[in-house]
C-alpha cells in the first residue's frame, strides 16, 4: 500500500475526508443552517491538506506551510465570527476539519504508513460518531462516581509511585529491638517478621480498590437487565457476603426461593474472579499448583447454582426487575470506593499478615492454620493476599492450599449463619445443602490432586 502512486492517494485522501464529512452531516443537528460543513466541504479540506502534504515531500516546504497556514487562520477566523453571529462555542466541527485537513496531509507527506492514516481516521469517525452516547453517558455519572475515580487515581497514580519498594522487620523497630535485648530473646528469631513493604502495600489496595470499581460498573450494567442471576454474579464482585444478606432477607417475600439459592450461590462464584485476580497477580507459580482444586470449586459452584436454577423452572415466580436488587441496594449510602476505606483494609492486612507470621513463627503450620481461619472470619480478601505471599516461601503449597480451601469454608459458613439470620427456613436450608456439598467437593479435589 505505500507504493501507490499520487492520484491514487489523492483520491484516497478525499475518501477518507468525505468519510468524515458525511458523518458530519448525517449527525447535522441545526437544519436552518443548511449545509455547511458535510461530505464536500471535509472532502475539499482533504483534498487541501493531501496538496500541502505532497509540496512538504517534494521539498516545498514554504508552500506547504503556507497553506497550512493559512487554513488554520481560516479556522480560527470561522470560528471567531461563528461564536459571535450563532454564540455557539462548540469546536468539535472545526476540529473535525483540522483532523480531515491532517489526514489528507499525512496520507500524501509519508510521515506516517498509510495504514495508520487510515486507522487514524476511523477512530476520528468513530470519536464524532458518539455525541448522543457519550452525551447521555456523561449526564448518567454520579459525583459519587467521579469521587471514586478521582480516589483510585491518588491512589494508584499519586501514592504508589513515591512508596519506597523496601520491606521493614520487627528488629528494625528500634525500641522492640532493645526491649528484645532487655528480657535476653533471640534477636535473629525475630528478624524474618516482616512487618509492611509500602510499595507492595499500597499496590495491593490500588488492585482491591480497583476490582472494586471494575464490579460497581459491572453491576450498572447488568443491574439494568432483568433477572436477578446477573445483578448477582455483579454484585458477588464487590461483595458476595452482602448480596447473600440481600438474597436472604429477599427469601421471606417469595413462596418459592429456588433462583434466590441459585443467586446466592452464584454470587459466591463470582467472588473466585476476585480470588483469581489475587492469587495470580500476587503467585503465579501457587496458582498453577492449586489451578485443578481451584477448577473443581468453580465447578461445583457452577452446577449446584445451576441445579437450583433450573428446579422447577416452569412452576417458578418470575422475579422481574422490581426485585430491585442493584447498586442502591449493595451500598445505597457508602461511596463506591474510599481512601478511609483503602486505609482500613492497609492496617487490617497488616495485621493478619503479622499475626500469621507469628503464628508460623512461634507455633508452626497449625497455628498459621488456625489464624488464617479466624482472619477469614473479617473477610477473605486481606487472608487470600496474605496466603499468597507466603505460599512456596514460608508455608508449602500444599499447606497452603488446605488453608486457602479452610478460608473459602469459613467464608461459606458465615453467609450460611447470615442466611439462618435473616432468611427464610426453606432458603436456609436449600442454602446449607448446596455450601455443604461445595464445600465437601473442594475438599475431595485437595486430596484427589495433592495427597
Amino acid at each position: 500500500m505505500e507504493t501507490i502512486s499520487l492520484p491514487l492517494k489523492l483520491l484516497l485522501a478525499i475518501i477518507l475526508g468525505g468519510f468524515i464529512g458525511l458523518e458530519r452531516e448525517s449527525s447535522s443537528q441545526n437544519k436552518d443552517l443548511g449545509d455547511k460543513w458535510g461530505l464536500r466541504t471535509y472532502s475539499l479540506i482533504s483534498l487541501l491538506g493531501a496538496i500541502a502534504g505532497f509540496l512538504y515531500l517534494f521539498n516545498n516546504q514554504t508552500l506547504s506551510i503556507i497553506i497550512t497556514s493559512s487554513f488554520v487562520i481560516l479556522i480560527f477566523i470561522y470560528y471567531a465570527i461563528g461564536g459571535w453571529i450563532i454564540k455557539s462555542m462548540g469546536l468539535t466541527t472545526e476540529l473535525g476539519g483540522i483532523f480531515s485537513y491532517l489526514i489528507g496531509y499525512f496520507v500524501t507527506s509519508e510521515i506516517f504508513p498509510l495504514h495508520l492514516v487510515v486507522a487514524i481516521a476511523i477512530v476520528i469517525e468513530l470519536i464524532l460518531s458518539i455525541k448522543e452516547k457519550s452525551r447521555s453517558l456523561i449526564l448518567g455519572i454520579s459525583r459519587s462516581e467521579i469521587d471514586a475515580f478521582i480516589g483510585f487515581c491518588i491512589i494508584a497514580l499519586v501514592i504508589l509511585p513515591f512508596l519506597p519498594n523496601k520491606a521493614f522487620y520487627l528488629t528494625d523497630i528500634h525500641f522492640l529491638k532493645n526491649l528484645f535485648y532487655a528480657y535476653k530473646l533471640d534477636v535473629n528469631f525475630f528478624a524474618t517478621l516482616e512487618i509492611l513493604n509500602p510499595f507492595k502495600l499500597w499496590f495491593l489496595v490500588a488492585l482491591i480498590t480497583g476490582i472494586d470499581i471494575l464490579g460497581y460498573i459491572l453491576i450498572k450494567v447488568l443491574g439494568q437487565r432483568r433477572g436477578i442471576i446477573f445483578q448477582s454474579l455483579a454484585g458477588g464482585i464487590v461483595s458476595s457476603t452482602s448480596m447473600s444478606q440481600i438474597l436472604a432477607r429477599k427469601s421471606n417475600k417469595y413462596s418459592n426461593t429456588n433462583e434466590l439459592v441459585a443467586a446466592s450461590i452464584f454470587s459466591n462464584l463470582s467472588s473466585y474472579f476476585v480470588v483469581f485476580v489475587l492469587i495470580v497477580t500476587l503467585n503465579r507459580n501457587w496458582f498453577a499448583f492449586v489451578t485443578p482444586v481451584f477448577v473443581i470449586i468453580i465447578l461445583s459452584t457452577l452446577i449446584t447454582g445451576l441445579f437450583f436454577y433450573l428446579k422447577d423452572r416452569k412452576k417458578m415466580m418470575i422475579i422481574n426487575e422490581e426485585t430491585g436488587i442493584g447498586v442502591q441496594n449493595i451500598n445505597k449510602n457508602d461511596k463506591i470506593i474510599s481512601l478511609k476505606h483503602a486505609l482500613s483494609f492497609a492496617l487490617l492486612l497488616i495485621f493478619v499478615r503479622f499475626i500469621t507470621k507469628s503464628s508460623l513463627t512461634f507455633f508452626g503450620e497449625s497455628g498459621f492454620l488456625i489464624t488464617s481461619i479466624l482472619g477469614a472470619l473479617t473477610g477473605i480478601d486481606a487472608v487470600i493476599i496474605n496466603l499468597s505471599e507466603l505460599a512456596g516461601r514460608m508455608v508449602t503449597k500444599e499447606y497452603a492450599l488446605l488453608a486457602l480451601l479452610c478460608i473459602n469454608a469459613t467464608n461459606m459458613i458465615g453467609k450460611i449463619v447470615f442466611s439462618a439470620m435473616y432468611g427464610k427456613k426453606d432458603y436456609t436450608v436449600k442454602y446449607f445443602w448446596a455450601s455443604v456439598f461445595v464445600i465437601i467437593v473442594s475438599f475431595f479435589g485437595l486430596f484427589l490432586f495433592i495427597y
